[in-house]
């Protein structure tokens, strides 16, 4: 996935572009925001605005602290700012000694690139001030000027933007914060040969200053540096600007998640597949039943779908089934039963049969007498359960369940 990288100088200039991808960073010229867009339409985006629209500051406070105030850190750099705390949006880098960076930017300045990119199509996933394209190398300090703005970066996350007018009032205010007698090397990308002069004379005046010279200082260095814009902290989009996160795959489990589920799109297909077959062959058999039961029974009517006449015809044979049932196997075991019954001298009270399954109430004088009519039951194949057996007027009432054996 490409890397849209925008450096927009002021907001009267065009932007400058970078694309980052598998071939490596590459400038692409310069234009508006929508002309990229149309370019490279969905591409991810870092965004770099003028350092000049940015409040750089520090704070004392402690991590702690910092967490307490997470939601109000505006208030930390009120009386620098000037403006509404309610409008500025702000974030805090990694603490440096006892003092903590900010960074503030106007929320609707902010609301409003953020809009002007998500419009023309482009992810915004990073926006920063355009300070850190100076690249930190060998040196303490960076100084570039662009224009009549002079950009100053003394640290990770600190930093100062000034007209270049006031150029060594911001190099004093800069060295002000630096321990004492500390050394400190600047190096220094000014075209202009006056400007050039006037930092080399300001570094004169002082002693352990060091001043490199360059013609200019291309924002490539610093751009290659970065692998993750998302976590650089000068990145504003944190808190409620935070874009929201996208979950992604590893490239070999996109690979293995791509062979499972074609492996289970194949088994359900496969599934499918054996479904309508049988279900093919089910309605063939359904088909040749309804066809042989019309036959046997022709003056039967019939339901006119096959669905329909199949669900009948399996009615009325369960029907028929019962049938046979109580008519056919009942009987031989009505007749054993009588034949075990003789000579016992029990009476027979009452004879019931469902489905096959005889209950029989018969009184007896003793317990064994009833538990003999079973064993003789028993004898004949019957599988017989004496289901109670309540003594009664000096007599015992028993019932006995008996179906037919083999």
């Amino acid at each position: 996935m490409n890397l849209l990288l925008l450096h927009l100088p002021s907001l009267a200039d065009d932007c400058r572009a970078w694309l980052s991808g598998e071939g490596g960073l590459a400038e692409i010229g310069q234009g508006s925001v929508e002309h990229f867009a149309s370019l490279h339409p969905g591409s991810a985006c870092v965004l770099f605005l003028p350092s000049s629209l940015c409040l750089f500051a520090s704070a004392a406070v402690s991590a702690k602290q910092l967490r307490q105030a997470e939601q109000s850190l505006a208030w930390l750099v009120e009386e620098q700012s000037g403006e509404d705390v309610e409008n500025l949006h702000v974030i805090a880098g990694p603490q440096e000694g006892d003092e903590t960076p900010l960074l503030a930017i106007s929320r609707p300045v902010l609301q409003e690139w953020l809009g002007r990119l998500s419009s023309g199509g482009l992810r915004p996933i990073a926006v920063l001030p355009d300070l850190f394209l100076l690249a930190r190398d060998d040196c303490d300090w960076q100084l570039a000027v662009r224009g009549d703005q002079a950009m100053l970066r003394t640290g990770p996350l600190r930093g100062a933007v000034l007209e270049s007018d006031a150029l060594e009032l911001m190099l004093d205010a800069a060295l002000r914060d630096q321990p004492p007698e500390s050394r400190v090397s600047i190096c220094v990308a000014v075209p202009d040969p006056a400007l050039a002069t006037r930092v080399e004379a300001w570094a004169a005046g002082h002693e352990g200053i060091e001043c490199r010279l360059a013609e200019t200082a291309d924002p490539a260095q610093a751009l290659a540096a970065v692998s993750d814009w998302t976590l650089h902290p000068a990145n504003f989009l944190q808190g409620t600007f935070a874009p929201r996160s996208r979950f992604r795959l590893g490239a070999g489990l996109r690979m293995a998640a791509a062979f499972v589920g074609a492996a289970f799109a194949l088994q359900v297909a496969s599934e499918w597949l054996h479904f309508g077959y049988y279900k093919y062959q089910t309605g063939k058999v359904a088909e040749r039943v309804v066809a042989r039961y019309k036959a046997a029974y022709p003056g039967e009517r019939l339901p006119n779908t096959t669905a329909s006449a199949m669900r009948e015809v399996e009615k009325r044979m369960r029907g028929r089934r019962n049938e046979n049932r109580s008519d056919g196997s009942v009987l031989p075991v009505l007749t054993r039963v009588a034949g075990s019954l003789q000579g016992t001298g029990l009476s027979t009270q009452r004879i019931d049969v469902m489905s096959g399954v005889l209950t029989l109430d018969v009184q007896a004088r003793s317990l064994g007498e009833l538990d003999g009519l079973k064993q003789k039951l028993d004898a004949e194949g019957l599988t017989t359960e004496i289901v109670s057996a309540n003594a009664q007027g000096g007599v015992i009432r028993g019932r006995l369940r008996v179906e037919g054996g083999a």
